[in-house]
């Protein structure tokens, strides 16, 4: 007996002990499509271990396996990538796991499905049924501070609810920009606390706002279980977006607002935050942490979702596949990878590699939705929680934009802005003309543009070619005609702090006019191809000097291919069928002979 206790001992004493340590071969962990990421593994006891790599717990692992693991010695588990994601690893042995996490082409991650056709006419119904409702203002002091006064603020909302905050004030007069901080997810009291060193430091009316139907310091009896997540009305999400925008109602009645309005929030208050500040115009900025409500449809691909997984959840409380179309179709209009396409202002994001609650990727494929100028802190150590500076970080975003107060309340003045990013204004130049790009990074007051930088083609219907892609200043060419979206990234290494790392991103869009002259395209009196009716509404017939084989490609104006036909053989007044297509500009490229002849298309 004392012998079984013993070897219990020994062996649970063993298992405290042993260790494994697992790591990318790259300090960033970011590796392009078809480049082998590298996984290395050390232990410090010998046996066979085993490991899979995988996009999300909640769908099958893209491959598994064992590896044979010799104390002390560091061998190295090799994959390789077909497209852009975010690899986990997990390697186990004797009850002892390693885990790490590799980006792969991270700003590729695409959006997963289709936005709901009436998505923005959803929110314009809900903001009806909001301003239909009178505020029922009731406001009593919370507490005071040094620098500061908060009071407890509560308003109507829509259905009977109510909207519960703390709002911060300066000890200044003002007028003060306002920021909105939406909670993490839970429903006890604390959950949602008195930001008032932000309104403080920054100057700022800082407004922290409760998700649930009770005050802030008590626990809502219903909470969360009031969500129908098949119904697009009765997603408990809802009152939350509701209940912000009637904050901002409420602030705009304030005479110490000045109309300038930022939002931001963690976890599931970064998703609400990415949320609200796609659905309400009013907003200027907007700060994230491993936010949820992101790319709720991804484990119909056996990809990533993000929380509250709730395509995993019909199925496992329903399991009936009638409430699962219901719930995928519903959650879209909750959708940050959707409503994330209307951001066009700065924001600062921080995403964390390794985090299964809010995986990385769901928040790359909203993240990369937004087309202005960002900031991004990648965490590639940690889970599902941010770097300490975040908070600091935040402010000196804050200040980068917001005016400075000019009797500020915090009585140490404080000048760090963070970074900024400037790719320049939106072009338009004729496509036989070379377009000149600069671009500019500034860290607090200094340019700072020797970081390592790259220009990039994110759409178009033609070739673009820079004379310097890794410069900050390049010249940029056109194939085609047509509307190009370019992309510059900037990358701080960070060398302050191990294992996170700084980009910026910016974007400058470029209307390419003319006709194009280069040897590669067919002359007009060749074939002598017109379009017409031109504009159109449904078929649009083509008139030809001769007849000729090829295929046709169509291009909306920001580039994306929207139509093919293979195969074609083209003869004069032959029909085309454009009803499918929402109007617009759209460029067809015919292929002749190995050449391309290419026509505007106006359809109505």
């Amino acid at each position: 007996m004392k012998y079984h206790i013993l070897l219990c001992f020994l062996l649970f004493s063993q298992n405290l002990l042993s260790q494994i340590d697992l790591s990318t071969d790259r300090v960033e962990a970011i590796y392009r499509v078809g480049e082998s990421v590298n996984f290395h593994v050390t232990s410090n006891q010998t046996g066979t271990a085993t490991y899979k790599i995988f996009y999300d717990r909640f769908v099958p692992s893209i491959t598994t396996g064992t590896l044979n693991l010799t104390a002390g010695e560091t061998i190295t588990l090799p994959y390789l990538s077909s497209e852009p994601g975010i690899l986990l690893c997990e390697v186990a042995m004797n009850g002892n796991k390693g885990f790490s996490a590799a980006a792969v082409d991270p700003f590729a991650i695409s959006a997963i499905g289709n936005p709901p056709v009436d998505l923005e006419e959803f929110w314009e119904t809900q903001k009806d049924l909001l301003a239909a409702v009178p505020f029922d203002l009731q406001i009593s002091l919370f507490e005071e501070h040094d620098n500061s006064i908060t009071y407890r603020v509560n308003l109507r909302n829509i259905d009977g609810r109510r909207v519960y905050g703390l709002l911060s004030v300066p000890n200044t007069p003002g007028p003060h920009p306002a920021i909105i901080t939406l909670p993490p997810f839970g429903n006890s009291p604390g959950i949602v606390v008195p930001e008032y060193i932000l309104a403080e430091r920054v100057g700022a009316l800082s407004f922290s706002l409760s998700v649930h139907n009770v005050p802030v310091d008590q626990t809502d009896p219903i909470g969360y279980d009031f969500d129908e997540i098949n119904n697009e009305n009765e997603i408990y999400y809802r009152y939350a977006l509701l209940g912000a925008m009637r904050a901002i109602d409420y602030l705009e009645t304030r005479s110490d607002y000045s109309g300038e309005v930022a939002v931001n929030g963690v976890s599931q208050g970064a998703g609400l935050s990415m949320l609200l500040a796609g659905i309400d115009d009013r907003i200027s900025l907007m700060v994230q942490s491993n936010a949820a409500l992101c790319q709720h449809a991804g484990i119909l691909e056996n990809k990533a979702s993000g929380f509250p997984y709730y395509i995993t959840q019909s199925r496992a409380e329903v399991n009936d596949p009638v409430h699962e179309a219901e719930t995928i179709g519903a959650v879209k209009y909750y959708d940050a990878v959707f409503l994330n396409r209307n951001i066009d202002f700065p924001t600062y994001h921080v995403i964390s590699y390794q985090d299964t609650i809010t995986p990385a990727a769901t928040v790359f494929a909203a993240y990369n939705q937004i087309i202005g100028p960002k900031v991004l802190l990648h965490a590639t150590l940690l889970g599902h929680s941010h770097p300490d500076e975040y908070t600091s970080l935040r402010r000196n975003f804050y200040r980068r934009y917001f005016p400075a107060p000019l009797d500020p309340s915090w009585p140490f003045p404080e000048d760090k802005t963070g970074y900024l990013v400037n790719a320049g204004p939106d072009e338009s130049i004729d496509v036989n003309n070379a377009l000149s790009l600069n671009a500019m990074v500034m860290l607090d007051t200094v340019i700072r543009n020797d970081y390592p930088s790259v220009w990039e083609k994110i759409s178009g219907p033609g070739d673009v070619s820079f004379s310097t892609q890794n410069g900050y200043q390049t010249e940029v060419n056109f194939s085609l005609p047509g509307e190009y979206l370019l992309r510059f990234t900037a990358f701080d290494g960070y060398p302050a702090e191990p294992n996170r790392f700084y980009s910026v991103q910016d974007y400058v869009r470029v209307l390419v006019d003319g006709t194009v002259d280069t040897d590669d395209i067919v002359e007009d009196e060749m074939i002598g191809l017109r379009l017409t009716p031109n504009p159109t509404q449904g078929l649009v017939k083509i008139s030809l000097e001769r007849s000729f084989s090829g295929e046709l490609h169509i291009y909306n104006a920001t580039g994306q291919l929207v139509k093919s036909l293979i195969k074609q053989q083209w003869t004069n007044g032959k029909s085309i069928d454009v009803d499918g297509l929402l109007a617009g500009v759209y460029w067809l490229s015919f292929e002749v002979e190995g050449k391309k002849v290419v026509r505007k298309l106006v359809v109505m």
